[in-house]
């Protein structure tokens, strides 16, 4: 009769493990083929007040750049990855202006070489007459958004103070032969009414 109480405890630990072994195959088997739920970043949300400036194509989507503004003053550089199978975008990158400076724009932007390229204009000063502005190149991984590196874009050869700008269209800032190409104009600071154009290029990834 002990044998029999023991071979049947037996029998019976033997069915529950295989029951309990049965449930998490299944589960798991659930999981797999269940799809993968989208947990989007939390910077998808364009801010307010926010003006396009420059589009340009990017793989599976398009490229916005433009900034938001506090009724027309205060800018602050923003750029979104658009997905052409949704409107949400993918990712919205916020450009920080630089410590003491008034505000900034971000007014082209293309893809090249892995990466995204922006073009960013930022004023120095919220008085006009005295006020500077300057370009720089942001850097910017296509899948987060992420800031990459930032480059100052000076016009060549110029040593004295001076304001310069890129105007909207793709001719202004585009890639020419894996290089980034810069197209606009400037005035020196003392001559603001004399406006003279510019070139430029920078490499896209340069030594570190």
């Amino acid at each position: 009769m002990t044998i029999d109480r023991s071979r049947a405890s037996t029998l019976m630990l033997a069915a529950i493990m295989a029951a309990q072994l049965a449930t998490v195959l299944l589960l798991a088997r659930a999981a797999e083929a269940a799809p993968a739920v989208a947990h989007p970043p939390a910077n998808t949300m364009l801010p307010t007040g926010f003006t396009a400036y420059g589009f340009s194509p990017v793989e599976g989507g398009e490229c916005v750049a433009g900034d938001a503004t506090r009724e027309g003053m205060h800018g602050r550089a923003f750029v979104y990855v658009k997905d052409a199978s949704t409107p949400r975008p993918r990712w919205v990158t916020a450009i920080p202006v630089p410590p003491h400076w008034y505000q900034n724009r971000a007014t082209h932007c293309f893809a090249m070489d892995g990466s995204i390229f922006v073009l960013v204009q930022t004023d120095t000063n919220q008085a006009t007459s005295l006020s500077q502005t300057l370009l720089n190149v942001v850097e910017l991984s296509p899948i987060t958004g992420k800031i990459i590196a930032t480059r100052d874009a000076d016009v060549p050869g110029i040593d004295a103070a001076y304001s310069s700008w890129v105007d909207k269209g793709a001719g202004g800032f585009h890639e020419d032969n894996g290089q980034i190409a810069i197209a606009g104009q400037y005035f020196l600071m003392d001559a603001p009414n004399k406006h003279i154009p510019f070139t430029a290029e920078l490499t896209a990834h340069p030594a570190k």
